[in-house]
């Protein structure tokens, strides 16, 4: 028999070829326990055509809005951020070929929806999705845990404006106006108004008619080294650059508004914040940020906004207000830390049937060894059976003289005053207590907002109020945990309120998306234990 001998020059031992292995159906390969399932039946039964039904144009179709909305939201649940990682997972991650049914977008398909759909409806969006999740792991709504924090702006950290050294420039910049006024007046024989306040507009004004007497003087504008400026240009030169400038300091103030106290350069809408730079250095460092707020029940985000003040205590009834308006209810047990406890947020809470379980300042400092050894803090102070505050010589302050009104926040609140009948002069710890110089102690007293304090202290005291405290530092506080540390968003990658919002809404899907994966793993797994069983 004949042995048969390859001569071909092309041939190779070495053949590695690969014979298509795919199935017609992507969702064959996919593991029953993947991210994309418990994605899936997350958004099945959320109608998203309502919001991102497309517009009427001419040319191609496109693709499918609500398709691109599941490839970014999934994409959020398994940590890709990036446009461009979202266009590379479309091509080589089978999951997102799964989704996408195969299609390949680019990544400025889905930076057309964000900014002509998304950044519109994200609010209903977000809420519908929310609400279907929280049906699905049956959560309690009416508890809901409180808490904000300081996520920084895409915005350079040096470029910051504040509205009290503009204040102050503008300030001095008025009074050497008016001394130039007055000079002017006196050289030239004009007759311009002076006074105390000016605005660009009025110097505009003065600015406009020197020009006019150059102008009909035929007197040319002259600069540059070596040249010698006549009288009305140093003039002219000396109020065109008053006007620029008050004119700048009226732009910036107008961009900042009454509720803002700073803004940035590079992004308007952000407001300088404290920050910590880490978990060891918890000094004040000034930066661009927004305050991040959010409501959690049985550890899904239930609500969130962003806000543009850096307290915590203002933004808690517009809070209350956005869930009332797209849920409409309000939570029967908000729980938050001291920082949301004030006059007007429980008056807040009660006037809409809310329970008082929201620290106050005090509630925790008022309880420390180290506070109770100040016996001059009239907090430390003894009562009377009337009420009556005990000073530590054995003075009652029991004399009422007067009340004051505080009409600047929602609601109004009074307080009176209170002092002693006896003198405070002959009290041998009158140095030690009136620090004020005065000769008498005066006590100021919120009869509400004692009441208020009373409830709370109450209701944090009951089994319920302790669990509360306990359940509101490891759901909120771990959501913002796992939202910044795991999921690796500490920036915002898009300038203006509205795109930020929109940014963390969608972070905030995600973080709820990646916590109904993991309950239905646990719960198929107690499902099969049940089975195997019986």
């Amino acid at each position: 028999m004949e042995n048969t001998t390859f001569t071909q020059s092309n041939y190779s031992n070495n053949y590695n070829a690969f014979q298509l292995s795919l199935p017609l159906d992507l969702g064959v390969k996919i593991d029953e326990n993947d991210e994309v399932v418990s994605f899936l039946k997350a958004i099945e039964g959320v109608n998203l055509y309502k919001y991102l039904k497309r517009k009427g144009c001419r040319g191609r179709k496109g693709y499918d809005n609500v398709m691109l909305l599941k490839v970014i939201l999934f994409a959020r649940m398994i940590g890709i951020e990036s446009l461009e990682g979202l266009e590379k997972a479309c091509r080589h991650d089978i999951r997102f070929m799964y989704i996408t049914q195969e299609q390949t977008p680019s990544f400025m398909a889905f930076e057309r929806l964000m900014k002509d759909y998304l950044i519109v409806d994200i609010d209903y969006i977000f809420f519908d999705i929310t609400s279907h999740i929280g049906n699905l792991m049956n959560i309690d709504r009416s508890v809901q845990y409180i808490d904000g924090t300081k996520i920084e702006a895409d915005a350079n950290k040096y470029s910051f404006v504040y509205k009290t050294r503009i204040i102050n420039a503008r300030k001095k910049l008025f009074m050497k106006i008016t001394d130039a006024i007055l000079s002017m007046n006196m050289e030239k024989g004009f007759n311009f108004p002076y006074g105390y306040m000016y605005c660009a507009q009025e110097i505009g004004y003065i600015t406009q008619y020197l020009m006019e007497v150059m102008v009909e003087n035929d007197i040319n504008p002259i600069y540059g080294k070596g040249k010698r400026k006549t009288e009305i240009q140093r003039w002219y030169d000396t109020f065109l650059e008053y006007y620029m400038k008050l004119d700048e300091y009226e732009y910036w103030l107008n961009i900042i508004g009454e509720d803002r106290n700073s803004c940035s350069k590079t992004d308007h809408d952000a407001t300088m914040c404290a920050t910590k730079m880490d978990y060891y250095c918890n000094t004040g460092l000034s930066r661009p940020c927004y305050n991040a707020q959010i409501a959690v029940s049985d550890g899904v985000i239930v609500n969130a906004d962003l806000f543009q003040r850096p307290a915590d205590a203002k933004t808690f009834m517009p809070f209350m207000e956005r869930y009332n308006e797209y849920i409409g209810e309000y939570p029967k047990y908000p729980m938050a830390d001291a920082g949301y406890g004030s006059y007007d947020n429980y008056m807040f809470c009660v006037k809409n049937e809310m329970e008082l379980y929201m620290k106050y300042a005090m509630y925790a400092k008022k309880n420390e060894p180290r506070f109770k050894k100040k016996k001059f803090d009239p907090i430390n102070w003894e009562k009377d059976k009337k009420g009556y505050k005990i000073c530590p010589n054995g003075y009652t302050f029991d004399k009422y003289i007067g009340e004051t009104h505080n009409d600047k926040g929602a609601y109004l609140s009074i307080k009176q005053k209170y002092t002693s009948e006896n003198s405070c002069e002959g009290c041998p710890f009158m140095e030690e207590c009136c620090r004020n110089k005065r000769h008498q102690r005066i006590l100021t007293k919120d009869v509400v907002l004692e009441e208020f304090y009373m409830t709370v202290d109450q209701n944090l005291s009951t089994e319920q109020g302790k669990e509360l405290k306990k359940q509101r530092s490891i759901q909120v506080e771990g959501a913002f945990g796992v939202i910044k540390q795991d999921m690796k968003f500490t920036r915002f990658r898009r300038r203006g309120l509205q795109n930020a919002k929109m940014e963390f809404l969608i972070v905030c899907l995600g973080y709820n998306l990646k916590k109904y994966h993991k309950y239905r793993l646990k719960q198929d797994k107690k499902n099969r234990k049940i089975q195997w069983k019986n």
